[in-house]
């Protein structure tokens, strides 16, 4: 089950800076579902977000309730997505916080998997925070559960 941030919850954190602006950041799930807005919405966004078709390789996803959760996978193992080209550190932030604790900003390398240039580029995606081997095996994840409590158990 996904978790509904509380203010008091660490969002994931957006770690690059404002030279680093545009960047691509790869999506999975509900985010790149057109009918939900969601990333239209996140970003308080004019119109739709142009999204193209890309890939990770070495990465696998697991499901953490209803939603998919991406985690390292074996070296041929592709995830297929949406990469959408972030330009500033304000959207980068509503995304993290989007995100919650739950999951980290991560570096990638994005395939894309249309004929458009360039075909591929470093980027950005958001991880699972937790221990992968706990989700993948459907068990209470203990260090996911410390880092979203820390700050309620002082």
């Amino acid at each position: 089950m996904r978790f509904q941030r509380t203010l008091d919850q660490e969002p994931a954190k957006a770690p690059a800076s404002p030279s680093e602006y545009p960047v691509y950041y790869f999506f999975y799930g509900t985010l790149t579902v057109p009918s939900t807005l969601r990333l239209k919405w996140i970003l308080d966004l004019p119109e739709e977000p142009v999204l193209r078709k890309a890939q990770l390789m070495g990465y696998a996803l697991g499901k953490w309730g209803d939603y998919f959760a991406l985690l390292k996978g074996e070296q041929d193992q592709v995830v297929s997505g949406y990469a959408y080209q972030v330009q500033n550190e304000a959207h980068a932030q509503k995304l993290a916080y989007y995100e919650t604790s739950a999951y980290k900003v991560h570096d990638c390398q994005i395939r894309f998997t249309n004929d458009n240039q360039p075909s591929e580029v470093d980027g950005k995606t958001v991880m699972y925070a937790g221990d992968a081997q706990a989700l993948l095996e459907q068990r209470f994840d203990r260090k996911l559960w410390e880092v979203q409590m820390s700050g309620k158990l002082n």
